[in-house]
């Protein structure tokens, strides 16, 4: 009995040291952000005031600015044009590439989970090995070869770049999803005279959403992300995507006046999309969560 009362009073600490542990990780992930917003509503003497605690004013004019709603954007040499330009071009270059990279990856993990064929290991192996890889390393040939054809400064080349970095990944996730899911529902669909593509398209795909919509963030996120293979493919040109847009106003290059609470509005601005798309992704992305090859994989 003394031996059971020392064992429980021995775990009672666990609960306490759990709970401190994850708020200690919630305040080191959230409390970066909840700065950032803070100081986008400041005015740029008041940061440094209140680097915890509420300021003393809150204003709008940080991003009025920075949506280029406000004339004082010329005193900064138009980096703040700069950086909705930017957000644009990366909408532009972003939602087309992830839409694409999530179809291909779609197909290809459908084929690598479903089906095995010559050369199916080789393929995945090639795969792994192209993730591998650090992507610097991928950069010079991609400048050379679009210096080549001229497309440097083309979103149309770093929406290219953008698809052979995640499609390659994303094969690999949905491979095992495809492969998780019942293939009796196929062969009754088969059975009911539907083609090979009709169940692809109206069975299997459906019941895929929550991988794909998964796949379409994640590239999305990526590309919107991007700065290596936006400053070197776009930097200084029209096509300049949003995060070398937002390194330009960032306080820490030399050379430019800026404040760092329009940098501040333009990075919280910059999280809108991602945002959205989670919002819009929700219900697919639970779905995701509660999807295992245990209960969808069938007997």
């Amino acid at each position: 009995m003394a031996e059971a009362h020392r064992k429980i009073a021995g775990e009672g600490w666990r609960p306490w040291a759990v709970g401190a542990g994850a708020l200690f990780l919630a305040f080191w992930t959230l409390f970066p952000f909840y700065w950032t917003l803070k100081a986008s509503f400041m005015a740029e003497i008041d940061v440094l005031d209140s680097l915890v605690g509420m300021p003393p004013s809150l204003t709008l004019d940080n991003y009025l600015r920075v949506l280029g709603l406000s004339v004082s954007d010329s005193i900064f040499g138009g980096q703040t044009r700069a950086v909705m330009e930017g957000f644009v071009n990366s909408a532009i270059v972003a939602l087309p590439s992830a839409a694409f990279a999530a179809l291909i990856a779609s197909f290809a993990g459908y084929a690598f989970g479903r089906f095995e064929f010559p050369g199916k290991n080789a393929l995945l192996f090639t795969l792994l090995v192209s993730r591998v890889l650090p992507p610097i390393t991928m950069l010079i040939p991609y400048f050379v070869f679009f210096s080549a054809v001229g497309m440097v400064g083309s979103l149309f080349g770093l929406g290219i770049t953008y698809l052979t970095a995640v499609v390659p990944l994303l094969s690999w996730m949905l491979m095992g999803y495809f492969a998780s899911l019942p293939i009796e529902v196929e062969r009754a669909a088969r059975i009911d005279g539907c083609s090979r593509l009709q169940v692809l398209f109206y069975v299997t795909f459906p019941m895929a959403a929550p991988g794909i919509a998964a796949a379409f963030i994640i590239a999305f996120l990526v590309s919107w992300n991007d700065l290596l293979f936006g400053i070197v493919l776009t930097g200084g040109t029209n096509a300049q995507t949003l995060s070398p847009a937002l390194l330009g106003l960032s306080p820490l290059m030399p050379g430019f006046r800026t404040e760092l609470v329009l940098f501040a509005a333009a990075s919280i601005l910059s999280t809108v999309p991602p945002l959205l798309l989670a919002l819009v992704f929700q219900r697919f992305i639970t779905g995701l969560n509660i999807s295992d090859p245990v209960t969808t994989g069938g007997d």
